[in-house]
């Protein structure tokens, strides 16, 4: 089994001024933060307790990437009503596509194995062809897709079972 070379920990205040300056290429720059004269308030959310984002670490790379576990990981019209521990995760523009995928993706589920409930729950893009490969080599299906109404955007909800 790959070591697991990545750690999560609490996201700093530091780790959220950072997320909020990425930036994707096409066809990802959907995932870009929203561009905001209120940064403060958005700090905050990455902050506030409720939403329980991590900062996702690598000894040589440092912040990496980041992960909650909650209501942030859920998207307007899809079906929560099944209890599932949501998860939502974005890593670093810069060092996607470079093979980094499964060892981030492993952190993340070491970290939140002891979380009730015990089914876990992520909601992607459908288009997210790369995530969506990632997820099912990790036993999640899909369960469900959906449009969302602002975006337009289809995403998939898909679950895996402990």
């Amino acid at each position: 089994m790959e070591r697991n070379i990545y750690n999560v920990r609490p996201l700093q205040e530091g780790d959220a001024r950072d997320i909020l300056s990425w930036r994707y290429s096409f066809p990802y720059q959907f995932y870009d933060p929203p561009q905001s004269n209120s940064q403060d308030l958005l700090i905050a959310q990455f902050l506030d307790p409720a939403l329980n984002f991590h900062a996702v670490v690598q000894e040589n790379l440092g912040f990496i990437g980041f992960c909650s576990f909650g209501i942030d990981g859920r998207v307007p019209g899809g079906n929560y009503s099944e209890p599932a521990l949501d998860i939502g995760l974005g890593m670093k523009p810069e060092l996607t596509g470079q093979g980094r995928g499964t060892a981030f993706f492993r952190s993340i589920m070491l970290h939140c194995e002891s979380f009730v409930p015990a089914k876990r729950r992520l909601t992607v893009a459908t288009f997210n062809e790369r995530a969506i490969r990632l997820y099912r080599r990790f036993d999640f299906f899909e369960v469900e897709r959906f449009r969302e109404s602002l975006s337009d955007v289809e995403y998939a909800i898909m679950v895996r079972e402990n």
